[in-house]
C-alpha cells in the first residue's frame, strides 16, 4: 500500500487530517512531530553511527527524523531534506510497499520487530543486507503515533570491524592471561608485527597504547569483582596489580574514585546486597 497523499487540501486541512491520524501531514508538521507529541528529539549520537541507519516515521509513513548515514544513503544534505518524505520517495514501489507493511504491523500490534533480515536491491543491481529492528513510537499519553528503528548494514559492519581482525589473537591472549605480566613484544608477535608497528597500529585503532589498554582491561575486571569482594587487596591480586596501594592508585586514575569509594557508590545506588564489607 502506497502513501496516501492529500490533494487540493489547504495547509490547515492537512494539519487537521494529520492530527486525526488521516492521510499525509504537511512537512511543517513532520518537522514538529516530536514537539507535538511531547517526545524528546532523537539523540545527536545517532549521527555518529557508521554502519547503522536510524529512522523515525509518523503513522502516515513520513520520515520525521533520519540520522546522518541515512541522509548520505539517499544523497541528502541535511535532516531537513528527509523530513516529510516516505520510503516511496527513495525505493521502488514494491520495496517501499514491503517496508510500509512492516511499519503498519508494528504500529497496529504495538510489538517490536527485532533483527529482521531485509535484502534491498538497488537500481544499480547491488544488494544491501540489513538487520532491522523497529518499535512503535508512543506519545506522552502512551498512544502509538509512529514507528522508529535501526537498520544495520551488514557490509558496513564488516568494513568497520575488519581493521580489528589483526588484533584478534592478542586480545584473546590478554583476556586469558590478564593476571600475568604481559609483554608487549609477545603481543606484537601474536599479531605478526614488529614492536613499533604494533604499538602504532594498536593506538590508531583503539585510541590507547597497548599498556593503557591492558590497564583498562584489568580495571574493568576489578569493577566486576569489587561488588562481591570481601577484600580489596584480594581483588588487587586477582587482577594482576599485586599490591593494594598500586591498585588503588591506578583504579583512581582510570575510574576517578578509589576502589572503596566505588563499593560505597554501589551501596548508595541500592545494590547493597551485592557488596560485602571489604578491607
Amino acid at each position: 500500500m502506497g502513501m496516501v497523499v492529500a490533494t487540493g487540501d489547504t495547509e490547515k486541512e492537512k494539519h487537521q487530517n494529520f492530527l486525526a491520524g488521516d492521510g499525509a501531514a504537511p512537512t511543517s508538521d513532520c518537522a514538529e512531530f516530536f514537539y507535538h507529541h511531547g517526545i524528546s528529539t532523537p539523540s545527536v549520537l545517532f549521527d555518529d553511527l557508521q554502519d547503522t541507519y536510524y529512522f523515525a516515521k509518523n503513522r502516515a509513513g513520513q520520515f520525521v527524523w533520519g540520522n546522518r548515514l541515512l541522509q548520505e544513503q539517499h544523497s541528502l544534505s541535511s535532516v531537513k531534506d528527509i523530513i516529510g518524505k516516505s520510503d516511496h520517495d527513495f525505493f521502488r514501489r514494491d520495496i517501499a510497499d514491503r517496508i510500509r507493511a512492516d511499519d503498519l504491523q508494528v504500529m497496529e500490534s504495538g510489538v517490536a520487530v527485532k533483527n529482521k533480515l531485509e535484502v534491498i536491491d538497488g537500481n544499480n543491481g547491488a544488494l544491501t543486507w540489513l538487520f532491522t529492528t523497529k518499535a512503535p513510537v508512543r506519545d506522552r499519553h502512551g498512544e502509538i503515533v509512529g514507528v522508529e528503528g535501526f537498520s544495520r548494514d551488514a557490509q558496513r559492519s564488516q568494513e568497520a570491524i575488519a581493521p580489528f581482525h589483526v588484533f584478534k589473537s592478542c586480545i584473546e591472549y590478554l583476556q586469558a592471561h590478564l593476571t600475568e605480566d604481559i609483554g608487549i613484544e609477545h603481543l606484537a608477535s601474536l599479531s605478526c608485527m614488529s614492536l613499533s608497528t604494533f604499538e602504532r597500529k594498536f593506538k590508531q585503532h583503539f585510541s590507547l597504547t597497548p599498556k593503557q589498554y591492558i590497564l583498562r582491561m584489568k580495571i574493568h575486571e576489578a569493577c566486576r569483582l569489587l561488588p562481591g569482594a570481601q577484600s580489596i587487596a584480594r581483588v588487587a591480586v586477582e587482577t594482576g596489580f599485586g599490591g593494594q596501594s598500586y591498585f588503588t592508585k591506578i583504579f583512581r586514575s582510570v575510574v576517578g574514585i578509589t576502589p572503596k569509594q566505588y563499593q560505597l557508590s554501589l551501596l548508595a545506588s541500592g545494590r547493597a546486597g551485592t557488596v560485602r564489607r571489604s578491607s
